[in-house]
């Protein structure tokens, strides 16, 4: 399996501040560089001993509505349009220091994290990244919501999104296709935000989540469409779930080469894709060993 390009980390370090939409805790996140082979990590700077979290699919946990990773006790939320970030912007090494767990929620997209990070910079490592090559189709789901990667012969990775929450629902039906580079994702993807629908909003402020949160905050639709708010693109919506299959697909670890479908897919489907392609990665990687490996003794003998 041939490395698609070089490790990269970021040349500078870089910060962004701003609230949870779940906790309304301030956190400012400092993205420092890492060696090669760190991969992307987590460290609680405001917990004893700042105990780190590698983005990793194993240490997924289930959490409503939003991506949690724990490790040794630690935990952190809303991940998600970070690693999206990080991901498309190809870098591969990064130590996220943050000083609450829930991750600042911004304007409900991954553009700030985006434009912090270019800002930042890019260093090459000059130690090879691999991918995984999606070589058979993989689906998980049902009817009803589903996520699947097939194989392409496309450059990385494109995702196509289909959002359809029926005819009761005042969110339009949508539906986006893009390729995850770092130029699409910056202007076409990161910009995407945050929705729901202003029963649900209601309903989490009643129990004290998101207290803070305004209609300009994210996209909240009421029966006319956006309450004091305006969408960035007609497709706003499934280019966000978009931008969430994404960051939540990067927790497999691996570079992914093929094409991936959804539909109506959340955290927790996504998060199983990206277990499934991690395993593929690792499978694929050994066969490679095995391969070079008989190789080199067939031309030895």
């Amino acid at each position: 399996m041939q490395p698609l390009r070089f490790q990269q980390t970021i040349e500078h370090v870089t910060r962004v501040s701003g609230r949870g939409y779940w906790s309304g805790r301030a956190n400012t996140l400092t993205f420092q560089p890492a060696p090669a082979g760190t991969g992307i990590v987590f460290r609680r700077n405001d917990l004893p001993g700042h105990p780190t979290i590698e983005a990793h699919a194993a240490r997924r946990r289930e959490t409503q509505l939003r991506t949690t990773l724990e490790q040794s006790g630690a935990h952190v939320e809303m991940v998600e349009h970070v690693l999206a970030a990080l991901y498309a912007l190809d870098i591969d090494n990064c130590i996220v220091e943050c000083d609450a767990p829930e991750m600042p929620g911004m304007d409900g997209s991954s553009l700030a994290f985006a434009l912090a990070i270019e800002q930042a910079g890019v260093r090459c490592q000059f130690e090879p990244t691999h991918s995984v090559v999606i070589e058979e189709t993989i689906k998980l789901g049902d009817d009803q919501q589903w996520i699947m990667a097939i194989p392409s012969a496309d450059p990385g990775m494109t995702i196509r999104y289909e959002l359809d929450y029926g005819h009761s629902s005042s969110i339009p039906k949508s539906e986006s296709t893009l390729p995850v580079d770092r130029s699409t994702f910056t202007r076409h993807i990161a910009p995407a935000r945050t929705f729901l629908e202003e029963h649900e909003a209601k309903m989490l402020q009643t129990k004290g989540i998101a207290s803070h949160v305004t209609y300009q905050d994210l996209v909240v639709f009421g029966s006319d469409g956006p309450i004091d708010n305006s969408l960035r693109f007609d497709d706003e919506c499934s280019r966000h779930k978009l931008l969430d299959v994404v960051g939540d697909l990067a927790l497999c670890g691996w570079r992914i080469q093929g094409k991936v479908i959804a539909h109506r897919s959340g955290h927790r489907l996504n998060g199983m894709l990206a277990a499934a392609l991690f395993e593929t990665g690792r499978a694929q990687q050994f066969q490679s060993s095995l391969n070079h490996k008989t190789h080199v003794a067939r031309n030895a003998a």
